[in-house]
């Protein structure tokens, strides 16, 4: 509960801290330009590198590998840039760490770790593709012709097993 509590509780004085600090170095004005400069950033970083993102999404279902790792990039992304909306200077030190594609990769590589993929597809499992423990699942195809395959309806479906019975 504590690690959850210092955040919480640490950020905001950490981040009205950082306002003091470089309010009497630089002054009042040029600290609000600052902060508005870093929002402004943020969301021209995010769409710049959205985009990016989306792309590399949907060239990975294209090409039916896991989209997971873009899918986390662009999570990350996402929070980069809200902290640099975010008023504040340590929260704009971290948002720009995370616009950084090999910070990001570390916390993401981080969360993987502590995180369960789940993917929607019928049938098949998913591994991660560096992890040789796993067998990776086949993608043969069966295609049988009408004459290879028949299906036999029943004209009377069971009527629900025991509960008919005397």
């Amino acid at each position: 509960m504590r690690s959850f509590l210092i955040p919480i509780f640490g950020l905001p004085l950490a981040e009205i801290a950082g306002f003091v600090v470089v309010g009497r170095e630089i002054g009042l004005l040029m600290t609000l330009l600052l902060v508005l400069a870093s929002a402004f950033v943020g969301v021209i970083l995010l769409r710049v590198q959205g985009f990016t993102v989306i792309r590399r999404m949907q060239d990975a279902t294209r090409t039916g590998s896991d989209p997971g790792r873009e899918v986390i990039g662009g999570a990350l992304l996402f929070v980069a840039a809200i902290l640099l909306v975010v008023p504040g200077f340590v929260s704009d030190v971290i948002g720009l760490l995370l616009f950084l594609p090999f910070v990001r990769d570390v916390v993401a590589a981080y969360l993987r770790k502590r995180m369960t993929i789940v993917t929607a597809a019928s049938g098949t499992n998913w591994y991660p593709q560096d992890d040789p423990r796993q067998p990776r699942p086949s993608t043969r195809v069966i295609d049988l012709d009408e004459g290879e395959f028949s299906r036999k309806d029943d004209e009377d479906p069971p009527q629900g097993g025991d509960r008919d019975r005397p």
